[in-house]
């Protein structure tokens, strides 16, 4: 044991002083992960938008839209409201930008709703999509709100009922009473974790595998070097050679998604989930990773090849793996594809901890795998490296 920690020892010296295992392991992939995390828009960002409105009635109602009905969103965060003097300076406004939509309520509107006639509201809008949306269903509501009260008004007047100002009055109140339909928003089943602290798993989990191929990598390089040879001479068992360079790449993978894991809480306000649980989930993926770098290098002859096709690999199952684009928004063919890839079932537990209560239980399936990933795979490798990398 002394011997295969002698021998990790000075790989891990060796990948520090090039440091090589420092760019492809820690920097690089905690660059693109706040790089992503900032300029791709996701699920967990806020909208945000203005209205320019353009009143040319000046009445109650015209009022009552603006102030109460579009006050709601400003209350709530949603919109600011910037009045205008023209259509022509609203459309000026959304053109140049500064308003995503605007809203145009003609002369006449309240007199046309008091006296029960059709009228028109004007939403002009850019490719402020979002923005033209929620501003029409606002005003879609208030159109309802307003066709219930000129429909209750005017039932009452076909039935031979007074229509005196106390009757319009119960009429708009009963419009403002609660819905006699509740409409619940329940808990999703699905749970997925922010923008934030996806790309960072993300790439945690795709640049692992190039910090654990460099404990076998090493031992190509040994045995390209014709350095190997002096250790098989010495007084060193073979499997201590194999083990010191598996240590090496263990390291280096424990450590580059460590930093990972902090680097992106702190910069960027990553929620990996409770640290035990993150640590164990780290631990397994790590496993996976090392299993399958090691089988890989045991396909080259080279040390030039295995790095080849080493990146192949983890690039190939990165994006099957649902790195580059959540599973949840892929197609359902691909989502059952992934599931060969230690990526997609890391990602799904990452998922998973995003909900404060998820323990052990809901996180064991994607452990077991990524633990059997590792165990196969490396157990392959280690049988393979003992006649390819370390010859007797």
């Amino acid at each position: 044991m002394r011997a295969a920690l002698v021998i990790a020892g000075r790989i891990l010296r060796q990948r520090l002083r090039d440091r090589s295992a420092i760019i492809f392991a820690v920097i690089t992939p905690l660059g693109l992960a706040v790089a992503f995390s900032f300029l791709i828009p996701g699920t967990g960002s806020t909208f945000h938008t203005t209205y320019a409105v353009v009143d040319e009635d000046h009445g109650q109602l015209a009022r009552t839209l603006v102030d109460d009905v579009f006050g709601h969103l400003v209350s709530a965060g949603v919109a600011d409201i910037t009045p205008v003097d023209s259509e022509a300076a609203a459309r000026e406004a959304v053109t140049a930008g500064q308003a995503g939509a605007a809203i145009v309520i003609p002369a006449g509107f309240t007199t046309a709703i008091q006296a029960g006639t059709a009228t028109v509201v004007w939403i002009l809008s850019g490719e402020a999509t979002t923005a033209r949306e929620v501003a029409r269903a606002t005003v879609s509501r208030f159109a309802s709100d307003v066709g219930a009260v000129q429909l209750t008004i005017a039932t009452t007047g076909a039935t031979g009922g007074t229509l005196d100002p106390a009757t319009v009055q119960r009429a708009q109140e009963t419009v403002r009473a609660a819905s006699p339909i509740s409409v619940v928003d329940a808990a999703a089943t699905h749970r997925q974790a922010d923008l934030a602290t996806f790309y960072g798993a993300a790439m945690a989990i795709m640049f692992v595998f190039f910090a654990t191929q460099y404990g076998a990598l090493a031992l190509l390089g040994e045995r390209q070097t014709g350095t190997l040879n002096r250790l098989l001479a010495a007084p060193i068992r073979q499997a201590s050679i194999i083990l010191g360079g598996s240590l090496a790449g263990l390291v280096l993978g424990l450590v580059a998604m460590g930093v990972l894991v902090i680097a992106t809480t702190v910069l960027v306000g990553a929620h990996w989930g409770s640290p035990p649980l993150v640590a164990l989930l780290v631990a397994s993926a790590v496993l996976a990773a090392m299993g399958i770098s090691t089988l890989v290098a045991t396909l080259a002859k080279t040390l030039e090849q295995a790095g080849s096709l080493n990146a192949i690999v983890a690039l190939s199952m990165a994006a099957v793996g649902g790195v580059f684009i959540p599973l949840s928004r892929a197609p359902e063919t691909l989502a059952t594809i992934s599931l060969v890839t230690p990526h997609a079932w890391f990602l799904r537990a990452i998922d998973t901890l995003s909900t404060p209560s998820a323990g052990l239980a809901d996180i064991l399936p994607s452990v077991a795998m990524l633990l059997l990933m590792g165990v196969a795979t490396g157990g392959i490798g280690l049988a393979r490296a003992r006649r390819a990398l370390v010859p007797a």
